[in-house]
């Protein structure tokens, strides 16, 4: 599930206890502004135990919305490097093993040359930045001229970069694939999505899905989330997603808006049913 760390880090601890959580996702900082506080160091050592000792493996933090590799423009491209260099630095001080992001737009210069940027983008952080946190490329709803909405463009990013195979993987999105045109909608269509996704890109690159369900129309390249069981991918695609043999490794994320002890538990609760 993704908490709300605002309240502080005990109070997320709480929370994991509270809902008896095994993976979770956090923002380490602000996820709509290019600067976030400094890190405290006690707290995020503390918080950091505290994920070892409930045995929340993994965690995952979600990188800041402005970050766009894909884009044309140099100034926003240097800043997203930055940006991205810096979370990865700050998701291992607070426990995390992985940090997803969104892959950003090409703002209409084509797909392809979104794409080029990206892995040039990505090659450069990773080199870059220090430690061992796991960058996970996010697919997208598709709006925008956003790079990634395929699974074909994700491939292609992961098989441009062999040598960084041990820090570069993918987060699927449930409600981002139907919006872009995945029908992963009820049973058969979930499992029919899933084979298509791990038909392009290997299982093992796969390290999270997102458990989101959407009323977006297929293909609507939007990106809403609403209660699971409540929208267009219902709760039989959510158990084959639990069950889809290939993806058992995965962390699955819950980011359904709400409280966390009142719509989050009870969505958290629908998904554990099923399983």
């Amino acid at each position: 599930m993704h908490l709300h760390t605002g309240r502080g880090l005990d109070k997320t601890v709480e929370s994991i206890k509270a809902l008896q959580l095994q993976a979770i996702q956090i923002f380490t900082g602000n996820p709509s502004a290019w600067r976030s506080a400094p890190i405290d160091a006690q707290a995020t050592a503390a918080f950091k135990r505290s994920l070892e000792e409930l045995d929340v493996r993994p965690a995952l933090s979600h990188a800041m919305y402005l970050i766009n590799l894909a884009s044309p423009n140099q100034n926003f491209q240097k800043k997203s490097r930055e940006a991205l260099i810096t979370e990865l630095v700050r998701a291992e001080a607070y426990g995390c093993r992985y940090v997803v992001v969104h892959v950003g737009s090409h703002m209409g210069q084509g797909a392809q040359a979104g794409i080029d940027r990206v892995v040039a983008a990505l090659d450069h952080v990773l080199r870059t930045a220090g430690g061992s946190a796991i960058c996970l490329l996010e697919n997208s709803a598709g709006g925008g001229a956003y790079v990634g909405a395929s699974f074909e463009d994700l491939a292609q990013i992961l098989g441009r970069l062999p040598e960084h195979a041990e820090r570069l993987g993918v987060c699927f999105d449930t409600a981002h694939a139907y919006a872009s045109g995945h029908d992963d909608a009820g049973s058969e269509g979930m499992r029919r999505t899933l084979d298509q996704l791990t038909a392009i890109i290997p299982a093992a690159r796969i390290r999270a899905c997102h458990c989101n369900d959407t009323t977006v129309a297929l293909g609507g390249k939007a990106d809403r989330h609403v209660n699971i069981g409540q929208g267009n991918i219902g709760l039989e695609g959510f158990r084959a997603l639990l069950h889809y043999a290939p993806l058992a490794h995965c962390a699955f994320v819950l980011e359904t808006p709400g409280e966390e002890m009142l719509e989050g538990l009870e969505n958290l609760n629908r998904l554990r049913s099923l399983l």
